[in-house]
């Protein structure tokens, strides 16, 4: 009798145990979920965000160009200024000659 006791006694205790792994398990169950759907929403951000970051760099590389072809202008232009000038000077210089 004893011994039934002691066995009943172990089967309840591991029906118990059993009870709090299963609780355990469903608290785990859910929060994994829970990441599934975080990690799935931030992969959709982060390829939004790539998407952006693609458009963002394109844009900055043609603004970069519109730059340098804007300052090459101006360098062509202030070295026709320069010439200009200097062509004036010479005018003016040969006028005060004569």
């Amino acid at each position: 009798m004893e011994l039934l006791r002691t066995l009943e006694e172990k089967i309840s205790s591991l029906v118990g145990i059993i009870r709090d792994l299963k609780t355990q398990n469903e608290v785990l169950k859910a929060e994994a979920d829970k990441a599934h759907v975080k990690h799935e929403a931030l992969s959709k951000e982060n390829a939004t965000l790539l998407q952006e970051n693609a458009q963002l760099t394109i844009t900055l590389n043609a603004m970069e160009n519109s730059m340098l072809k804007d300052n090459e202008r101006m360098e062509e232009t202030k070295i026709v200024v320069d010439d200009l000038i200097k062509s004036i000077d010479a005018l003016v210089g040969n006028e005060h000659q004569k």
